[in-house]
């Protein structure tokens, strides 16, 4: 049944002073839900809590649709400090009443903008501290400190609940218990409450060890926590997290489209071409690509996300794996198909801080990204770097930010010479790989500790050694885990090889792809019980995997050259 906007505002406007209401639609867990909100006049001496029983029977015979009620001062207070969610709210489209004819708009083209910008800012700040207190939470729950770990948890959480009311309010109070932040925010996203605290009574009273974790580790008591309620609990915070993501997400694009179209309606009416300041990435050149169906809003969405964080001047697409049908793949010998459903995109901006690279997910669709300044393209591309011109001439470009207009000296790959450098290379790595091999068959090595410090370090160098050889470039400051994903520009060889066949395979390659920087950090109890035959079995499929892909992929480099290099 739809609703009936004009029976609402008639029976609502003989029962209180409105100044303005909305009904706007938001997606949460891929259903779409409606909210109005009911902005009051200042006059009205009646407060929320007496008229709310008065807009539900107004709401009675309607379709389900949540409201609040709000006086308009403070709507129009939050809407100036930056509020995300009352800016989107009161975009032209959701206005169904206004007093006396009022016509004028809440915000003009130039505040969206900054409200984007300032929401942008935020949402970045969040992802970075939250992914800091997972990670701490993680390292806790190996060494079996399951109190502390659920108490990062929860710090992780409180941050997410943050960002929901900075995009409500424009700013955020010191209240630490998620219970209580839960409980303000659900008078404007009621429907996100029931997901947070749990299904049943048991999830519920589990989650409560949130608060109470924080409770006792401030007041320096002890808590016995199980390892299965810290592992419920940690998974059920990162869902979370997740879904306090899209629908931050969902109230910047919705935000970001306004803004784009309160920009053509402002062109339109001046009679004079007016660029849009940001188009919508990519979507005639991805409507050109086999996609799924059933992935083309995720992918659309997920580069408007990226487009919208970033602001870049281009977004290349270098490989794709979607639903059995993969992209060209520039570094590929031979082409394979995967079902998987992941983009690989350079991001080129004109700075682009301490971000060197990112996963980012929506739905069902991840897009590895690697950001590069303009200055690192025309410098590699000025000398021939050889990722520089494959990509520059051979990716897919999605976005090209109109003022973008590069004139590169562009200078052809020196094959003779690449080829000369990389096998210097590859001959110094692959005997240091080898060294590393001999010293576990002379079993030199005595403990599980020593042992998993060498295989990171193999580990590490075959990673590097093979983005040099096959593709030229490394991402910096990145995990070998991150290596792990980029090198799926060229194949998923690497990615399958450190898939475990096992538990125990799990927690050792987890160690093995861990970011050392000197660091040694205390073995999980599985690794400590094991013997040293296991780490030299694991050691040798180690260097046998890298030699053989970096020997091939010298190889591919004669071959698509042209030139045989004597590698003796």
């Amino acid at each position: 049944m739809e609703i009936n906007s004009h029976l609402i505002i008639d029976r609502l406007s003989q029962r209180m002073d409105l100044d303005r209401v909305y009904l706007f639609k938001y997606e949460f867990l891929d259903q779409e839900y409606q909210h109005l909100v009911i902005a009051l006049k200042s006059i009205s001496g009646l407060s929320h809590k007496v008229l709310k029983p008065i807009v539900e029977l107004c709401l009675m015979d309607q379709e389900y649709v949540s409201f609040e009620l709000v006086p308009v001062g403070e709507m129009l207070s939050k809407i100036k400090t930056g509020s995300l969610y009352y800016s989107y709210a009161s975009l032209p489209e959701y206005n169904i009443y206004f007093a006396n004819n009022k016509n004028t708009p809440t915000l003009r083209p130039k505040e969206l903008k900054s409200v984007l910008e300032i929401s942008a800012e935020h949402y970045q700040n969040t992802l970075s501290v939250s992914a800091g207190f997972l990670e701490g939470a993680e390292t806790f729950a190996k060494q079996g400190k399951y109190q502390k770990a659920v108490f990062m948890l929860h710090q992780s959480l409180e941050n997410h609940l943050r960002l929901l009311q900075i995009m409500i309010d424009g700013k955020a109070n010191n209240v630490h218990h998620i219970s209580n932040r839960i409980k303000s925010l659900a008078e404007h996203l009621s429907t996100i409450r029931g997901s947070i605290i749990g299904k049943d009574e048991a999830e519920r009273v589990r989650f409560k060890l949130l608060d109470t974790a924080f409770n006792t580790i401030k007041q320096n008591k002890e808590l016995e926590i199980s390892a299965f309620d810290a592992s419920w609990l940690y998974d059920h915070c990162k869902f979370i997290i997740s879904v306090i993501e899209q629908v931050y997400m969902c109230f910047m694009n919705g935000l970001q489209l306004g803004y784009e179209k309160m920009l053509e309606a402002e062109a339109e009416k001046l009679k004079e071409p007016k660029t849009v300041a940001i188009k919508k990435c990519g979507e005639p050149i991805f409507h050109a690509f086999p996609w799924p169906e059933q992935y083309q809003s995720n992918i659309y969405h997920l580069l408007r996300q990226i487009r919208q964080e970033n602001s870049p001047e281009q977004i290349m697409m270098l490989n794709y794996y979607v639903s059995n049908a993969n992209g060209k793949g520039l570094f590929d010998y031979p082409k394979k198909e995967n079902g998987t459903t992941e983009i690989y995109l350079v991001v080129i901006k004109k700075k682009i801080g301490h971000c060197h690279f990112r996963r980012v997910s929506y739905g069902q669709v991840t897009a590895i990204v690697v950001f590069l300044n303009t200055n690192f393209i025309e410098t590699k591309l000025q000398i021939g770097s050889r990722f520089s011109n494959t990509i520059w001439d051979d990716s897919v470009v999605l976005y090209h930010k109109p003022g973008y207009k590069p004139t590169y000296t562009i200078t052809p790959v020196n094959w003779s010479d690449t080829l000369l450098k990389t096998s210097v290379s590859w001959k110094r790595n692959s005997r240091l790989i080898q060294d590393l091999l001999h010293v576990f068959s002379c079993e030199s090595v005595a403990s599980p500790q020593l042992a998993v410090l060498l295989l990171n370090q193999m580990t590490s160098i075959g990673l590097h050694s093979y983005l040099y050889l096959r593709i030229g470039y490394a991402p910096k400051h990145v995990t070998p885990l991150d290596l792990v994903d980029w090198t799926c520009i060229c194949d998923k060889k690497v990615k399958v090889f450190f898939e475990p066949k096992d538990n125990l395979e799990e927690i050792l390659n987890s160690e093995l792809l861990k970011p050392m920087k000197g660091r040694v950090y205390e073995l999980p109890p599985a690794l400590e019980q094991l013997n040293m035959g296991y780490f030299q079995s694991r050691a040798k499929e180690i260097a046998d995997f890298f030699i053989e892909i970096c020997d091939r992929s010298l190889e591919y480099m004669e071959l698509k050259s042209g030139i045989e290099f004597n590698k003796k």
